[in-house]
């Protein structure tokens, strides 16, 4: 998606020839997008692909705008300077588009601000309309112990776009019987020391579950990942940990709103995502830690495998993530509410009684808020703080 600008001036500036006055700010913008804002007309919008940003360059232009904006679609972004009567021109539009029930806002400021909010605006936008490419593969029904996890597949559509689709476990049985004695090429570094043939076999769960993603078409899959456990003796972590790495978004134990919150989050952000269980909450020290043992390797500064905590079979992933800034979010069934707060990893744990990744994190709101407001069990997990581009994003949806 390319951003555009629409220019909008009255006959009397028009006349005055106030371009030369405005190229400093508009190249100012661009050096700081990282991307020209090229001038487009309201055909070119309809072929879609484009951004379109609305320049007031002056003022005297509210009539006619209110004979164009329709050729345009929500959101309304009205670009202004501190020239030409802009800004006053800018808030009479805004206010004539917000009694419409329109979603528009007016681009001021720096132009160093004004860039970082098109690039964030940019990125809602393409994340929106990445969403409603999701064909989403539920495979075999939720873990028992999901009591609260539930989600409306009809809900999630008409909210995001995404498409869900319950497919039963025999179907992964088969693909993953399929993979059985073909090599499986994947570099996941050394692993001495750990049993070639059970590493084999979590292998062949990768490429299974790969393989079935492409016969369906699907871009993200849960899976109800102990009923491997009855087939295999094994386990999906590993598995998942390498799908997440190449970017195919992979949840488990059958929990749709958790995938759903993955693939939010790794889209808004370009991270991947560890999806983590809370398990220990320090008050005195605003501490939360979290664990699971599926954690995408290239999120690691370094990773061994160990057998599952909970069965001691097959493969987990323990990994070491760097110390630093991290976002939690998760989003409910229904797609509507979330929980979202921002801290820093402070310590990896190697404890032999929590799944296998564990990260002590710091957060920067109370943690009893988390208590009070988090959404069930699962909690999604990436570096970086996000907080306002994921806010910024569910307003965008109204």
């Amino acid at each position: 998606m390319k951003i555009g600008c629409y220019h909008l001036i009255s006959e009397m500036m028009e006349k005055r020839n106030i371009d030369p006055s405005l190229q400093p700010f508009l190249t100012s913008i661009e050096k700081h997008l990282g991307e020209d804002l090229s001038q487009i007309s309201p055909a070119e919008v309809k072929k879609g692909g484009i951004l379109p940003v609305i320049f007031i360059k002056s003022g005297g232009v509210e009539e006619k705008f209110k004979r164009i904006y329709q050729k345009f679609s929500p959101p309304y972004l009205l670009l202004v300077s501190c020239l030409f009567n802009s800004l006053p021109a800018a808030l009479e539009i805004k206010s004539y588009l917000q009694r419409r029930g329109e979603k528009v806002e007016v681009l001021h400021g720096s132009e160093v601000r004004i860039a970082q909010r098109l690039k964030s605006i940019k990125k809602i936008m393409e994340t929106k309309k990445v969403c409603r490419q999701y064909r989403i593969g539920v495979l075999g029904e939720p873990s028992e112990w999901l009591i609260a996890s539930g989600a409306d597949y009809n809900a999630i559509r008409k909210r995001l776009g995404m498409r869900i689709y319950d497919i039963p476990i025999e179907e992964v049985v088969r693909h993953i019987d399929e993979a059985k004695g073909k090599e499986v090429r994947v570099d996941i570094g050394s692993v001495e020391g750990f049993d070639s043939n059970i590493l084999t076999q979590s292998l062949q769960i990768y490429q299974g579950l790969k393989n079935l993603m492409a016969e369906y078409n699907f871009n993200a899959i849960t899976v109800r990942c102990f009923e491997l456990l009855d087939f295999y003796k094994n386990t999906g972590c590993l598995a998942l940990s390498l799908l997440n790495q190449e970017g195919l978004m992979a949840g488990c134990e059958g929990d749709v709103p958790s995938l759903i919150s993955m693939i939010l989050l790794h889209n808004l952000t370009n991270e991947p995502i560890f999806l983590a269980n809370p398990v220990c909450i320090d008050e005195e020290k605003n501490e939360i830690t979290f664990a699971h043992c599926t954690i995408p390797l290239n999120m690691c500064e370094s990773y061994k495998l160990e057998s599952h905590f909970e069965s001691g079979m097959g493969v987990a992933v323990r990994g070491k993530v760097e110390k630093g800034p991290v976002t939690i979010f998760k989003l409910d069934g229904n797609a509507e509410k979330y929980y979202l707060a921002e801290g820093e990893i402070v310590d990896n744990l190697n404890s032999p009684d929590m799944c296998r990744t564990q990260l002590k994190i710091s957060l920067k709101i109370p943690v009893h808020d988390f208590l009070e407001k988090s959404i069930a069990n699962h909690q999604l997990i990436c570096k970086g703080w996000h907080g306002p581009l994921l806010e910024q994003f569910f307003s965008y949806l109204t």
